[in-house]
C-alpha cells in the first residue's frame, strides 16, 4: 500500500512537472504560426504586386537612386506611349507604398522622390493618406496576430510604452504628434505596438498622417529635382533634421504645458475630494438629505 501511495505522488508531481514545459510548447507553437501567418500575407500580397509590375516593360522594384531615376524615365515613356498608364502606374505605385508601410519595409523615400518626379507637390496629400491608411493596416495585422509575439519578444518595453501613454493620455493627440513629428522616432516600432498600449485607432491615424506632412513635403520637393539629386544624404541633411527637431518641439512644448497645468488642478482640487462627492453621489444622498445635519450642527 506504501508503495503504491509512493507511485501515485511520484505521478503527480510528474504531471505538474511536465505541465509547465506542455503549455511553453503550446505557446511558441502558436507564435510561430502566427508569425507564418503574418510572412503569407506580406508575400502573397508582394507576390500580387510584382506581377502588376512585370505587365510594364523595363519597371522594377527601386532599390537605390539610380533605380529611382531609371523608374521615373520608364514609367513617363509607358505613360506618353499608352492611353492606361497613368491609371495603371497610378495603382501599382499605390498598392507598393501600402504594402511597404502595412510591413513596415524601408525604402519609402525612393517612392516619395518618384511621386515627386511623376506628380509633383500635389501629390503630397496623397502620400499622407498612404502612409496613414497603410500603418493602419499594419495596426490591425498586429492587433490580431501579433499579441502573441511582441509579449513574448518585447515584454519589458511594451511595459514601459503603456505607462507612458497612460502618464499622457490626457494629452494623448500632443504626445503622439511629437513622437510622429520626431525625425529618429522608429516608426514602425509604434505601428506594431499602439493596439497594445492603449492608443486608440482614430487617434493613430490621425496623428500619423499629419505628422508625416513635413517629410512628404521635403522629399517631393527633392524628387521635382530628382536629375540633381546625387545621394540620399543630399535630402536627410542636417538642416532637414534641424527643421524636423524645431517643429517636433512645438507639440512637445503644448504637453508639457497641459501637463503642468493639470497638475496645478490636481493639488487645488485634491483626489481625496474627488472620491468624497463620488461616494455620496453613489450612496445617494441629496442636498435636502443633508440640511437636517447642517443645521443640527449649527445648533451645536
Amino acid at each position: 500500500m506504501r508503495n503504491i501511495f509512493q507511485r501515485v505522488s511520484t505521478t503527480e508531481v510528474e504531471s505538474e512537472v511536465e505541465k509547465p514545459s506542455v503549455s511553453t510548447k503550446t505557446a511558441s507553437t502558436t507564435i510561430l504560426l502566427k508569425i507564418l501567418f503574418i510572412l503569407i500575407i506580406g508575400v502573397g500580397t508582394l507576390a500580387g504586386i510584382l506581377a502588376l509590375v512585370a505587365t510594364i516593360p523595363g519597371l522594377r522594384l527601386p532599390s537605390s537612386l539610380e533605380d529611382a531615376k531609371y523608374i521615373v524615365q520608364v514609367l513617363k515613356d509607358y505613360i506618353r506611349d499608352n492611353e492606361e498608364g497613368h491609371t495603371k502606374t497610378f495603382i501599382i505605385f499605390t498598392l507598393l507604398y501600402l504594402w511597404k508601410q502595412t510591413f513596415c519595409v524601408p525604402g519609402t523615400i525612393l517612392l516619395n522622390l518618384i511621386a515627386g518626379a511623376l506628380y509633383g507637390m500635389s501629390t503630397i496629400p496623397l502620400l499622407c493618406f498612404l502612409t496613414a491608411f497603410g500603418s493602419t493596416l499594419c495596426y490591425y495585422i498586429f492587433y490580431f496576430a501579433g499579441s502573441d509575439i511582441l509579449e513574448h519578444y518585447i515584454p519589458k518595453q511594451l511595459e514601459k510604452l503603456r505607462g507612458q501613454i497612460e502618464d499622457n493620455r490626457p494629452r494623448m493627440f500632443l504626445y503622439l504628434m511629437t513622437i510622429r513629428l520626431f525625425p529618429f522616432a522608429p516608426y514602425w516600432l509604434i505601428n506594431i505596438v499602439s493596439p497594445f498600449v492603449g492608443v486608440p485607432v482614430w487617434s493613430f491615424f490621425i496623428t500619423c498622417m499629419l505628422g508625416i506632412i513635413p517629410y512628404n513635403f521635403v522629399t517631393i520637393e527633392a524628387g521635382e529635382i530628382l536629375s540633381e539629386v546625387e545621394t540620399v544624404s543630399d535630402i536627410l541633411n542636417p538642416w532637414f533634421i534641424t527643421k524636423l527637431l524645431f517643429v517636433s518641439i512645438v507639440p512637445l512644448m503644448l504637453s508639457f504645458i497641459g501637463k503642468r497645468k493639470n497638475k496645478e488642478v490636481d493639488v487645488e482640487n485634491p483626489a481625496w475630494d474627488e472620491e468624497h462627492i463620488e461616494a455620496t453621489d453613489d450612496a445617494g444622498w441629496e442636498e435636502k438629505d443633508l440640511e437636517p445635519l447642517i443645521s443640527e450642527a449649527q445648533t451645536q
